[in-house]
């Protein structure tokens, strides 16, 4: 109860998480003298005191100091956490949500840090602080290889004047793409965002026609003078060989939607007679023959002019 000698009386205080400890030494009887000791000691030990007297024995008084324990514990944990864990299920459910947010957060960096790479022929472009500006039709491809050598898919066409934003523009310095062919270091590589890209993409498959050569037919143009098939909406005189189609006089075009109006910007205005001519999306790839550069469309699929019918039309 005091140490003597006229020192004053103080308190024990003992660790709560060596309680079990201290009650096994003291058995009930000492447990109820020790807590006559001092208020501080009768408030941390009349719990157990209660329960060693109860006779619930050693396991209702561990698990009284679990119980106790854990209270402790909670009493220093945020409302937000407790409150979640003490939901039937919502410590799971707090958690599946966090990670889910997580997931979406880290998916939109991934998606907003991705770019993708191609490269272009260095002089058929103005390169300028953050963008691209074609001097001519041209090509961003997946390779330093001739635009010839490549499949659609590998290849995106862009007519004269397109501004085409870039991230980050280099030199070629992979030692195979290189080696592809004499030009090849005439090319660079450009960085773009994803979405340039997938609007490029988009056009892939995209033609133009100057509409009053041609006849529609629901789906279906069929040429009345022999014409062109163009890649842009400029007068084919000014065009490279890759840029058009030649389109026989007969010879009928298979859609995959109607005709539509030009609505590209960069197209509307290029000529006083830019307002004649439709976009059109080819039903299946052109079948053709090639004659002095130039391509000349013979068919669609099985629907295919012959290449001898076809010389002899010409030769009439």
């Amino acid at each position: 109860r005091g140490l003597g000698w006229g020192l004053p009386r103080m308190p024990m205080i003992w660790p709560q998480e060596d309680f079990r400890r201290l009650l096994g030494m003291l058995q009930a009887s000492g447990v109820a003298s020790t807590s006559a000791s001092c208020t501080e000691c009768s408030r941390q030990l009349q719990g157990p005191l209660a329960k060693m007297r109860g006779g619930g024995g050693a396991d209702a008084l561990e698990a009284g100091q679990a119980l106790a324990a854990i209270e402790a514990l909670l009493a220093g944990t945020p409302a937000s956490i407790t409150g979640a864990a003490l939901r039937p299920g919502g410590a799971e459910a707090d958690c599946a949500a966090a990670a889910n947010a997580a997931q979406a957060q880290l998916e939109s960096l991934e998606n907003t840090l991705r770019v993708e790479c191609r490269y272009c022929y260095g002089p058929d472009w103005d390169v300028k602080p953050g963008k691209l500006v074609s001097r001519k039709g041209t090509w961003l491809k997946v390779s330093t290889s001739f635009s010839w050598e490549l499949s659609d898919a590998q290849k995106l066409y862009l007519p004269s004047g397109i501004v085409v934003p870039v991230l980050q523009i280099g030199r070629v310095a992979d030692p195979v793409e290189l080696r592809r062919h004499d030009w090849a270091n005439q090319h660079v590589r450009v960085w773009l965002k994803p979405s340039i890209v997938r609007t490029l993409e988009a056009r892939r498959g995209t033609w133009f026609v100057y509409y009053p050569h041609f006849e529609e037919r629901g789906l279906a143009l069929v040429a009345q003078v022999d014409t062109w098939m163009k890649r842009t909406v400029q007068l084919s005189g000014e065009l490279e060989p890759f840029e058009m189609m030649y389109i026989p006089k007969g010879l009928t075009i298979q859609l995959a939607a109607a005709v539509a109006p030009v609505e590209e910007e960069w197209e509307k205005h290029r000529h006083q007679h830019a307002h004649l001519h439709r976009k059109i999306v080819l039903a299946s790839p052109p079948a053709t023959i090639k004659q002095d550069k130039y391509d000349i469309f013979i068919g669609q699929g099985d629907d295919r002019l012959m290449p001898e019918l076809l010389a002899y039309a010409h030769a009439k």
